[in-house]
């Protein structure tokens, strides 16, 4: 299980983005380290199909309270301290975190300054999200970034799914009946000289066959051939 955890972050829009990529990643565990409770009302404007992780969001007065009842915490920072705590790259951080039990909590700082040296102390490992230069992500970037690679390495419940999956016609293969009425157009608006010609038919078929199209594709390129035959 994985806690996604915003230290005092400083843009009510920015913790509305990160409930949003949350949801989108299966996540639901938000804790937020705050001084004012509760959250600005601002941070439902962005917070698309995912206001219950608001609402249900746990309110903390420090990142120690916050991650009290986790078993291993991972701060993300490109800030480098003078720290014993282990580094390491997003890309990797998957691998080290299978078979862990518990909640695992994913730390992120302030929008301006990231997490302090005590913060950061506090956890187990501090992990870096590669990017070009000395840029940084935005606060709901790094969030839907990090949520992404844990749910395709499928550490995150069920996964990533693909909602839009394809019709059943765009699936099933073209029929013997739908290769002949194409062949039938094209023998009937064809020009003598290719309609005398003995392999025509079974050189269209085979090309046909070998192609292996569905019956939307092949009902799309008779709509094609129609169109030009106007």
């Amino acid at each position: 299980m994985f806690a996604i955890i915003l230290v005092e972050p400083e843009h009510p829009h920015n913790v509305g983005f990160v409930a949003r990529s949350m949801k989108s990643n299966g996540l639901s565990d938000l804790r937020i380290v705050r001084k004012t409770k509760p959250l600005p009302k601002k941070c439902y404007n962005t917070a698309h199909a995912s206001a219950e992780i608001l609402d249900n969001a746990k309110l903390f007065s420090t990142l120690k309270e916050a991650i009290a009842d986790c078993s291993y915490a991972i701060a993300f920072s490109r800030r480098l301290f003078d720290s014993i705590v282990p580094h390491t790259s997003l890309p990797k951080l998957p691998s080290l975190c299978e078979g862990k039990s518990g909640t695992i909590a994913l730390i992120f700082g302030r929008e301006s300054c990231g997490l302090s040296f005590e913060e950061i102390e506090l956890c187990a490992i501090q992990c870096e999200i590669p990017v070009a230069g000395l840029m940084s992500l935005n606060l709901s970037h790094a969030v839907s970034v990090v949520s992404y690679e844990f749910c395709r390495s499928g550490l995150l419940g069920e996964g990533l799914a693909f909602r839009n999956k394809l019709p059943i016609t765009h699936r099933k293969p073209a029929t013997i009946e739908q290769f002949e009425n194409l062949e039938k157009f094209l023998y009937e608006n064809l020009t003598d000289r290719y309609r005398k010609q003995t392999w025509l038919n079974a050189s269209i078929r085979s090309w046909l066959q070998r192609l292996n199209p569905s019956q939307a594709e092949l009902s799309a390129l008779f709509g094609v051939l129609r169109n030009l035959g106007r």
